[in-house]
């Protein structure tokens, strides 16, 4: 019980980071849109998206290893063993960061122009500091989760990325707004982060090469590179798309795509982050305690829960779109709004697996989830390749759309092999019924002014939902009844309290 009421804790100190990131996020991303061009914004999305993937491989997965082979007891008892295992973990990390940084910048400097223009030789450039910085971050942020330091790691991240945003915005003055003023404001804080993070561990004593492991070395990269296969698949798998969308048409579409995908992302990261942070505990929990037949029995109805969730978040996304972009990112990014629909249909199926996959997790048969994400990575880039020549930036969402479905539909053949869930077809047609009726109710709302827009919108998407689930599904109609009768219940009880004092 002490162990679930500190699962507890933490988790709500991750969320509550969360949610205030994303407030952060709400703040930039208005102010990011408006100051630099739309292609200048796509150029970034693009520069940022690269060095995700190299720092992807410069990590090692050694992140994952920090995690995994962290002892509390073992190094209460030998603070010997305590200095080997942060000195090993922090420069396994380091050494490959700073050779992947410079390879990196050596073959931008070498690489024919024909394969690299120079406008994003330049970028890439001077973005390569981050390589090394954000593939320190993942150790140092890694360090700081398995002491517990919750509280310390948002406080750090929040602060961080508040930092960039006035960093950047001081910048703007001095150097103009372009894409090397945002990166020099980024790479100005994330250095000093870096830095304030690093300082402990020296002062503490266990950041020293003499204290280096090869033994635990040699384990770590041997559990962290296998993971690193699952996270670039990942990765291509998400943002693949900007490179085909580079080639075949322009920085100004890739703006436009950068906008709409930023915004679904958005959206989808307020189910899927907190359901990722909670259920996995729940579940192998009950696994564990109560067996298969309980946990199938959640995940059941966890997933019906996330189903009818999804229908409404559909449903407002397709309704108030066009008034979002105008609001957040401004009338320059008119296009982008058609583009969101089918970016946030994409997202919300890939979020799904979070339930689907759960019988290859309780399994342990993680190598078929990346080679199964290593497929639909290539899918998604091949459905570019083909399409985005003849449809325009419409193929890559829809070439997203595909690959979420067609990945987390073999994700859950796959899982459910070992761990079949219950899903009602007939609830997942009366859940999309809902959500077509409410979006068309809310299309035909319009004030005028794109604020007042995505607040009626959003409030007759909600109230018609509702209603229409109320008058289409059953469970709905019991559902509310319970919850009218324990609120009755409640209302007549503080009632008599009060009319009764003690």
């Amino acid at each position: 019980m002490n162990e679930l009421k500190q699962l507890m804790r933490q988790s709500s100190h991750y969320l509550i980071g969360l949610l205030a990131s994303l407030a952060l996020g709400f703040v930039s991303f208005p102010i990011y849109t408006r100051v630099f061009s739309v292609a200048d914004y796509g150029l970034i999305d693009f520069a940022q998206k690269i060095v995700l993937l190299v720092v992807a491989l410069s990590k090692c997965g050694l992140q994952n290893s920090a995690l995994r082979f962290y002892n509390r007891e073992a190094f209460a008892a030998d603070p010997n063993a305590e200095r080997r295992y942060y000195s090993t973990m922090f420069f396994s990390v380091i050494a490959p960061a700073a050779a992947i940084t410079l390879l990196f910048v050596a073959g931008l400097h070498w690489a024919p122009r024909s394969a690299i223009d120079a406008g994003l030789s330049v970028v890439l450039m001077m973005a390569a500091g981050l390589i090394f910085l954000r593939s320190a971050q993942s150790i140092l942020w890694s360090f700081l989760r398995i002491e517990e330091r919750t509280k310390a790691y948002n406080v750090i991240s929040l602060l961080m990325r508040a930092a960039t945003i006035a960093a950047v915005c001081a910048l703007l003055p001095v150097l103009g707004a372009s894409v090397k003023t945002y990166f020099a404001g980024t790479l100005l804080v994330e250095a000093l982060v870096v830095a304030l993070l690093i300082f402990p561990l020296f002062r503490r004593g266990l950041a020293r090469l003499g204290d280096i492991d090869s033994t635990v070395a040699r384990a770590a990269f041997a559990f962290g590179l296998p993971m690193v296969i699952q996270e670039i698949a990942g990765l291509v798998l998400d943002s693949g798309d900007r490179f085909m969308i580079r080639h075949f048409l322009t920085d100004y579409a890739l703006g436009l795509y950068s906008v709409a995908y930023g915004l679904a992302t958005y959206v989808n990261t307020l189910i899927m982050a907190p359901l990722g942070l909670a259920i996995l505990p729940i579940y192998m929990k009950l696994w564990n305690a109560e067996g298969r037949e309980r946990t199938i029995e959640f995940l059941s109805q966890g997933l019906d829960g996330f189903l009818i969730a999804a229908g409404l978040i559909m449903a407002l996304a397709a309704a108030g779109a066009r008034d979002a972009v105008t609001l957040l990112a401004s009338s320059r990014y008119s296009g982008a709004e058609r583009l969101i629909p089918t970016l946030v249909a994409g997202l919300l199926i890939y979020t799904a697996q979070i339930f689907l996959n759960a019988g290859l997790l309780i399994h342990k048969q993680t190598g078929k989830m990346a080679a199964i994400l290593c497929w639909c990575a290539a899918l998604n880039l091949g459905l570019n390749w083909l399409l985005l020549p003849r449809m325009g930036l419409q193929a890559a969402a829809l070439a997203t759309l595909i690959a979420y479905l067609v990945c987390t539909a073999w994700l859950a053949r796959s899982s459910f092999r070992l761990l079949p869930l219950r899903v009602s077809g007939w609830a997942v047609v009366r859940y999309s019924l809902a959500a077509t009726v409410a979006w068309i109710s809310a299309a035909l709302t319009d004030l005028g002014n794109p604020l007042l827009n995505v607040i009626a919108k959003s409030i007759v998407t909600v109230a018609v939902y509702v209603l229409a689930l109320y008058i289409l599904e059953p469970r709905v109609r019991l559902w509310l009844a319970a919850l009218w009768r324990k609120q009755t219940v409640a209302n007549d009880r503080a009632l008599a309290m009060s009319a009764f004092p003690e």
